[in-house]
């Protein structure tokens, strides 16, 4: 397994992970449900995710790859500060509001990680 390869996949599971956690953070919501441990660990889980792909992606960059694109950095550093950004913004709170907004940033991510993925070659 090639470090482009672990790089590759850790893109589509992350892509695949904040599908469901954006369903699951809009389901809360719609529940009247706030962000409980169960989903604090599943944004931790996702932070980690990302994190991973970035170390990948600097792998790559000290072996001499570049993406196709210079926008790609952007979109993993944007991936990489979304959570703890709202996180500090929010104060850590756990509220209702708080469920369907980490929700949307999830899919956001999603469309976040699609764009990485295209600019990447």
């Amino acid at each position: 397994m090639t470090v482009a390869f672990l790089h590759e996949r850790l893109a589509s599971a992350a892509l695949l992970f904040f599908l469901v956690a954006g369903i699951w953070g809009l389901i809360a919501y719609l529940r009247r449900r706030g962000v409980g441990s169960e989903y604090w660990g599943i944004l931790a889980i996702g932070e980690v995710l990302i994190l991973a792909q970035a170390a990948m992606g600097v792998l790559l960059w000290l072996e001499g790859e570049r993406p196709g694109r210079g926008i790609h950095i952007l979109y993993g550093i944007v991936a990489s500060i979304t959570l703890p950004a709202f996180y500090a913004y929010s104060k850590g709170q756990d509220d209702r509001r708080a469920a369907f907004t980490y929700g949307l940033i999830c899919l956001f991510l999603v469309g976040i990680v699609l764009r990485a993925a295209t600019t990447a070659r």
